[in-house]
C-alpha cells in the first residue's frame, strides 16, 4: 500500500489536486492514503496529537529520516505511551549517528 505524506506537509496546490483525486476514488486524503496507521518501515509521520515537528540528527543537525513506527494496539499487550506510535529516526547522512525517538 501507498502511503503519503500529511496534509500539513504538502503545499496548497498539491493538496487540492490529491485531495480530489482521493474523492474521485471513493476515499478521502488524510484517511484512506495519507500516514497510514500500523507497524512500518520508512514512510510518512502522523502529527496528531502535536503540530509538525521537524527531526534532525542530534549529532550533525542533517533532518533524520524515519526509519520504523511501532503502532500500540496492532500487537495484543503492546503499549507504547498512552497507545500511541513510537518512531525511530536514523542520520541519512552517517548511521553511526545516534538513533532520535519521538513519541506520538
Amino acid at each position: 500500500m501507498t502511503d503519503l505524506p500529511a496534509e500539513d506537509e504538502l503545499p496548497e496546490e498539491l493538496l487540492a489536486q490529491a485531495e480530489a483525486w482521493a474523492e474521485a476514488h471513493g476515499t478521502e486524503y488524510h484517511r484512506g492514503l495519507a500516514c497510514r496507521e500500523g507497524w512500518k518501515a520508512g514512510g510518512w509521520l502522523s502529527w496528531h496529537l502535536t503540530d509538525l515537528v521537524p527531526m534532525d540528527c542530534v549529532a550533525c543537525g542533517t533532518g533524520a529520516r524515519l526509519l520504523l513506527t511501532v503502532n500500540s494496539g496492532r500487537d495484543p499487550g503492546l503499549n507504547v505511551g498512552r497507545y500511541g506510535e513510537l518512531r525511530m529516526f536514523t542520520c541519512p547522512v552517517d548511521a553511526s549517528h545516534p538513533l532520535r525517538l519521538n513519541i506520538q
